[in-house]
């Protein structure tokens, strides 16, 4: 997925490469752009961010508790918590004329677009069918829509996402994924 890049602030980002044309080289892109200003896009997507923060509270708040130090919660209610204060930090700054200026150009504005959906999709995907079967199909995927290319990269990309999962979900914290 392109990130979005903040002009009249600094030198330009490469382009995100879509097939190599020879052993290490990648052509250009020249696809459409799609600008925003800065202070729009900071209050717009950190509400987004700070709605999702709230919603990883109320659920974790749902989860079985015990008396260990970290229960299945945990982790949501921190990173919900973190989300929340963060994003409404940085809406403030935004309103108050303190955070980026200028405006925000996005890159490959269909990659984006179906790389968003692939994020909304993904837990439900999970709740459905499980984690490791899901991350096995999406991760590969939302790789070639960011841009990767290679199917080495793929590969090691999907192997390290499944054992960070299992190191640290299942065997550091004791919690099973679904």
């Amino acid at each position: 997925m392109a990130a979005p890049h903040l002009k009249n602030a600094g030198e330009e980002p490469a382009s995100l490469p879509t097939e190599s044309t020879a052993e290490g080289t990648v052509p250009e892109m020249h696809e459409s752009e799609i600008e925003v200003p800065a202070a729009l896009y900071d209050v717009v997507i950190c509400g987004v961010l700070a709605a999702l923060g709230l919603w990883f509270v109320f659920y974790a708040l749902r989860m079985p508790t015990s008396d260990a130090a970290f229960d299945p919660g945990t982790f949501p209610m921190i990173a919900g918590g973190l989300l929340v204060v963060l994003s409404g930090l940085q809406i403030v700054l935004a309103l108050a004329g303190k955070g980026a200026r200028g405006v925000v150009g996005f890159q490959r504005p269909l990659w984006l677009a179906i790389g968003m959906v692939l994020v909304m999709v993904f837990p439900f995907a999970v709740g459905a069918f499980g984690y490791y079967l899901v991350t096995v199909i999406w991760v590969p995927v939302f790789g070639w829509v960011a841009g990767v290319r290679r199917p080495l990269s793929l590969l090691a990309t999907t192997a390290i996402v499944l054992l960070l999962a299992k190191g640290v979900f299942e065997m550091l914290l004791g919690t099973p994924l679904p």
